[in-house]
């Protein structure tokens, strides 16, 4: 290996784009990256980052870049680097790499090993975690990055966008030093326990977490008023939360870049802040980066103890009728139990499990991402290590849980009777319905029938008659709902309901709903109480109808 491993400067900006150039080609989204005048700035001193190169024969054969560092010269410490630095101000126990880039022959010669050790001992020096993503379609770097010692542990398809949209692996290197000091997961939710079993499994840690299925999130509704506001005034309002001690639960503030290349853009932080009888009680810090289209959360706070489910519920909307965002990406610790189960009530799933990422007292604690897909997303078949597969198959079975029935999910999200139930909650409910066609003049249910079901219409109409010989005394339709009744009580049927054309119908069983309701209480609050409400605007219609037909 002759490569010289070495420390860039504004000098090395023509190189670093021709190698740009012939790693990404010349029409990647983020134009900056062919910028020399962005290029000379990003490899200066003064920056904020930290790039490192592999030089051979006068040429860039490749790079690695320590992202969103800010050093302080302060005292006389010399570190890997050669300068003088005290790394002892550093609360977030990340070296996050990006802008990795690697020639062929940099990868059969050893070069990209070797850059790949000099940052990580720096990290090292600074007990720092190193991340790094890895794009799926890249196996040579998989297999490069496992031999510096690197670990798979996530995996998220169509995180990137270049010419077309790609996976992209999750790679760690712990520092031993934190990981003996992290607090251990406990208890856990099916699908956070399963891919944190494999990411520790490659990482040699065992986990012992007790799984629950269900359990007590934070509503995803409350009665709280939304204000969007500024990065300056969000941040203002924390500071002023801060002696109420709100509990920390979601990490961030590291990964602000946009696209793959982990563009700075210079754009506003966006926010919004919440007001419950008139007081602030908390707030959302996010940025939407505009070249993957995904909304990324940086903070968050919340003093109520109450509103935080109802807070991510409010920046899903966002993301999806605002901003038209492909995804919504969120870094959860490990300990905020009801925010992780109010996640996946919403619909989040789990794509990497970070193993001490967050630094807490004298300890550290694990960090989950999560993702929430706005749109329909593709799994491409691509050649992955042993490591990476594990834990793609995790993600995947996660992913195609949740993508599954998208059809009946969509048509309970507009119905009045599941209002405030988030996308996960749906998926759950959607699975308790059966499909069953019945033809034009097909009796569905009799009067005084035992009835214990109730009925969404998928297509088609359905009459509801008092007797044989009477005119319909109701109509339903597409995405209505009717049975509630007897779906609540067990009582006989009160009428006779019949297909008035051919239908499809989605018949779910009290029994099966109940049981599902007692894992998860507040589903089933939610789902009581707009029944009652939808009977109650049903009975003063009716009694509004039979006012005016009164002489």
């Amino acid at each position: 290996m002759s490569a010289q491993i070495r420390k860039a400067g504004p000098e090395d900006a023509e190189a670093w784009i021709k190698l740009v150039t012939e790693t990404l080609g010349s029409s990647h989204s983020a134009k900056q990256v062919f910028d020399p005048d962005w290029v000379r700035q990003n490899l200066a001193a003064d920056s904020g980052h930290e790039t490192w190169v592999a030089e051979a024969g006068g040429r860039l054969i490749a790079t690695a870049t320590v992202l969103f560092f800010a050093p302080k010269a302060d005292n006389t410490e010399t570190t890997l680097s050669g300068v003088s630095r005290d790394y002892s101000f550093i609360k977030n126990p990340v070296c996050n790499i990006g802008r990795n880039l690697c020639l062929p022959e940099a990868l059969e010669d050893g070069s990209t090993e070797a850059l790949l050790g000099r940052i990580t001992a720096l990290a090292s020096e600074r007990s720092q975690m190193a991340i790094v993503r890895v794009l799926a379609s890249d196996n040579r770097q998989q297999v490069a990055f496992e031999k510096a010692g690197f670990v798979c542990v996530g995996f998220q398809p169509d995180k990137h966008f270049h010419s077309i949209r790609e996976e992209v692996l999750f790679y760690v290197k712990p520092a031993r030093d934190l990981i003996n000091k992290r607090v251990s997961l406990s208890e856990s939710i099916p699908q956070i326990a399963e891919l944190a079993s494999a990411a520790l499994a490659n990482l040699h840690i065992p986990c012992n977490a007790n799984v629950h299925d269900g359990g007590q999130g934070y509503p995803l509704q409350t009665d709280i008023k939304f204000v969007r506001a500024g990065g300056e005034r969000y941040e203002e309002e924390k500071e002023k939360a801060r002696a109420l001690n709100p509990p920390r639960e979601i990490s961030g503030g590291f990964n602000t870049g946009h696209g793959y290349m982990r563009i700075d853009k210079a754009m506003p932080a966006d926010a919004f802040i919440v007001e419950r009888g008139g007081k602030i009680v908390g707030g959302v810090h996010f940025i939407f980066d505009e070249l993957d289209r995904c909304v990324r959360v940086l903070s968050a706070y919340c003093t109520d103890a109450l509103s935080m489910g109802a807070m991510l519920h409010h920046l899903v909307k966002i993301s999806h009728d605002d901003l038209n965002a492909f995804y919504v990406e969120i870094d959860v610790l490990i300990t905020s139990g009801k925010l992780l189960i109010s996640a996946e009530q919403l619909g989040f799933v789990p794509t990497a499990y970070l193993p001490g990422f967050h630094k807490h007292a004298e300890g550290v604690v694990d960090i989950v991402k999560l993702v929430k897909f706005n749109q329909n997303f593709v799994i491409e078949e691509v050649e992955l290590t042993a490591q990476a597969r594990a834990l793609s198959e995790v993600v995947s079975r996660c992913l195609e849980s949740q993508s599954s029935g998208v059809a009946i999910v969509n048509l309970l999200r507009d119905l009045a009777i599941f209002k405030g139930l988030g996308d996960g909650e749906l998926h759950k409910l959607g699975r308790l319905f059966t499909q069953k066609l019945f033809k034009a003049c097909e009796s569905i249910f009799g009067r005084n029938d035992t009835g214990d079901e109730a009925y969404v219409i998928m297509r088609g109409k359905v009459d509801i008659f008092l007797d044989e010989k009477s005119q319909p005394i109701a109509s339903f339709a597409q995405g209505q709902v009717f049975g509630e009744l007897s779906f609540l009580d067990g009582s006989p049927r009160g009428a006779k309901a019949i297909a008035a054309q051919p239908s499809i119908l989605l018949i779910i069983k009290r029994s099966e709903f109940f049981e599902l309701t007692q894992r998860e209480p507040h589903l089933g609050l939610a789902v009581m109480k707009n029944i009652a409400l939808e009977l109650g605007n049903r009975l003063r219609r009716m009694n509004s109808a039979l006012e005016a037909g009164r002489p």
